[in-house]
């Protein structure tokens, strides 16, 4: 597709790779889409393996793109394959697991090549997902997180609720969204699911129907009071702290993300010894790009929540411009492409 270099690899909702590629374009720097949920309707994989090596092309809507001409990958937020509904029960999942081994065929063989720049390697990605993984990866390198279960077994639940003193939190592990395919004849790009907040208390009444536990693994952690909170963004060694305050609202108090209105969010202040601990966890993960989140107790102690390595950055971005977060996106995409 002419002269493009960056393959951006996403899902078509996603406001952030549009935005960014944009500013690309301005400095000189194509990018194309790639849609792995077009694949088989709307796109087509062509794959040739001839004298010892395969050549690649996607054909989507937007034009055909030869894997040949990228020099760097931004894997995004991408879904998976999005066979006919016309097919079978059967012939669904089938359809489905062909197209992602192919696809998968394809990622690991841009993967083998060293001259083309990731950000970030999916499989990295998958691993540092996992919060178990994180919060074990943090205390190795210094980093305070709350006490937390997880657990399917309602006398658990109890007992943790009484060790914290009846203050904890539900916290959900994977997001309030069934994606397309996690359900029968669900084909919309994202269904929220009504009345399941990323964070909220878990309280007395809950706790009358602790015995629905039993139905699903669940994470629960001990209440933390909050002076403010921190969103912390990483690309590769740049480091953009955003103070959130989120104890001024009573929708935002457990979760920041729920809000009606823009936030109170400044430029923040990170000590050197946090600083030091995302940059190495990152490096430890194999990642060039983070989304780190701490509570910033009233006796200035840093608790680590967890970090996002492919979360959400923009409205960063837009609430506080002075940080400059797409500035530097785009200097590390442009300067690796």
């Amino acid at each position: 597709m002419g002269n493009a270099t960056i393959l951006i690899v996403t899902a078509r909702w996603d406001t952030t790779a549009y935005a960014a590629a944009e500013i690309l374009r301005r400095k000189g720097r194509e990018s194309v889409f790639f849609y792995p949920e077009d694949i088989p309707q709307r796109a087509q994989i062509e794959s040739v393996f001839r004298k010892g090596k395969w050549s690649t092309r996607l054909h989507t809507e937007g034009g055909t793109i030869d894997l040949e001409d990228i020099k760097a990958v931004w894997w995004r937020k991408p879904y998976t394959s999005r066979p006919s509904k016309s097919l079978s029960r059967v012939q669904y999942p089938y359809a489905r697991r062909e197209s992602e081994y192919a696809m998968r065929g394809m990622w690991e063989l841009l993967l083998s090549n060293p001259d083309i720049y990731w950000m970030s390697n999916p499989h990295n990605i998958r691993r540092a997902a996992n919060k178990m993984v994180q919060m074990v990866k943090g205390a190795d390198l210094g980093l305070t997180s709350p006490k937390t279960i997880i657990t399917n077994n309602p006398d658990d639940v109890r007992n943790f609720y009484d060790e914290c003193s009846q203050k904890i939190v539900f916290k959900s592990m994977t997001g309030p969204f069934l994606l397309p395919g996690e359900v029968e004849d669900e084909y919309t790009p994202e269904t929220f699911v009504p009345g399941l907040p990323l964070v909220r208390p878990f309280t007395d009444e809950d706790m009358k129907h602790v015995d629905s536990v039993r139905e699903s693994a669940c994470m629960f952690q001990e209440f933390v009071e909050k002076k403010h909170e921190l969103r912390v963004t990483v690309f590769e060694d740049q480091i953009f702290t955003c103070k959130i305050e989120s104890q001024k609202s009573d929708l935002t108090r457990f979760d920041w993300r729920r809000q009606d209105s823009l936030p109170h969010a400044t430029v923040g202040e990170l000590p050197d010894s946090i600083a030091n601990a995302c940059l190495k966890m990152l490096d430890d993960f194999g990642l060039r790009f983070g989304a780190f989140d701490f509570i910033v107790t009233p006796d200035d102690e840093h608790i680590f929540l967890e970090v996002n390595p492919n979360g959400q950055w923009l409205f960063v971005q837009e609430w506080v411009p002075q940080l400059r977060l797409m500035q530097s996106f785009v200097d590390i995409m442009a300067r690796n492409s």
